[in-house]
């Protein structure tokens, strides 16, 4: 546990000493507030947070790879895996380090758009269950990408390499749950095939989780895909340690 809190916190604190954390943090950000004000109030359209998100899954489909990437394969380009691998710690806390590291920067992230449904809450009615189920959604939502993203990083040296292959993962992963391709492969699709592919998709459980009723089954499902990831993560480490 010791070993974990200390990658923690070494990980953490290269976010902000990094200038890519910044860039990512505020794109994102502006991204996703320049859509919920289109609109909310483009029109005299209801203001409700519903548009920030509904938006957010696709943006961290996008924006999430830049992140991840560099979480393995600049370690091992710059040499500091193999150091890494030396010190008296386990491959598992290694990983959960980094893991934590991540979802905690990304809670930060998420925590700046938290001005919006104080705002609409202040002018208008809201409910704030949804508000909050939202928040938890996107957490664990953010978080199961993050385990992929560093699953393909813990492969390969190159950047570019890791991101491209958690880009075009993320992406499949985020339209086999998209409400519209579901209800166009319900045509032609064998309902039992359709729910099989659904229930692949990270995006289902983000909606069950979003619209603020917490069902056991969607975080059981958020903690098995991240566990699986992650587990695969630290065998790829595993095996690179194994073979020196």
């Amino acid at each position: 546990m010791r070993e974990t809190i200390v990658v923690f916190r070494r990980e953490l604190r290269s976010y902000f000493l990094s200038p890519i954390a910044y860039v990512f943090g505020i794109l994102l950000v502006s991204v996703l507030l320049y859509y919920v004000t289109e609109a909310t109030l483009q029109n005299g359209a209801r203001a409700t947070a519903e548009p920030l998100f509904g938006t957010l899954p696709f943006m961290l489909v996008l924006f999430l790879p830049g992140l991840t990437m560099r979480l393995w394969a600049e370690e091992r380009k710059l040499g500091t895996l193999e150091l890494l691998m030396t010190f008296p710690v386990r491959t598992g806390q290694l990983v959960l380090g980094k893991f934590f590291a991540c979802l905690a920067y990304l809670a930060i992230v998420l925590a700046l758009t938290i001005g919006l449904p104080l705002t609409l809450g202040a002018y208008g009615k809201l409910d704030w269950t949804p508000v909050l189920g939202s928040y938890l959604a996107s957490l664990l939502f953010a978080g199961s990408f993050v385990a992929v993203g560093m699953f393909w990083s813990s492969t390969t040296r190159d950047q570019m390499v890791a991101m491209l292959l958690s880009l075009v993962s993320l992406f499949v992963l985020y339209q086999l749950g998209n409400p519209q391709n579901i209800e166009y492969a319900s045509g032609w699709m064998p309902a039992w095939l359709v729910d099989t592919v659904n229930g692949l998709s990270p995006h289902k459980y983000f909606v069950s989780i979003a619209r603020g009723v917490l069902d056991t089954r969607d975080l059981v499902y958020f903690a098995c895909f991240c566990g699986f990831f992650l587990y695969a993560n630290a065998l790829a480490l595993e095996t690179r340690r194994t073979k020196g």
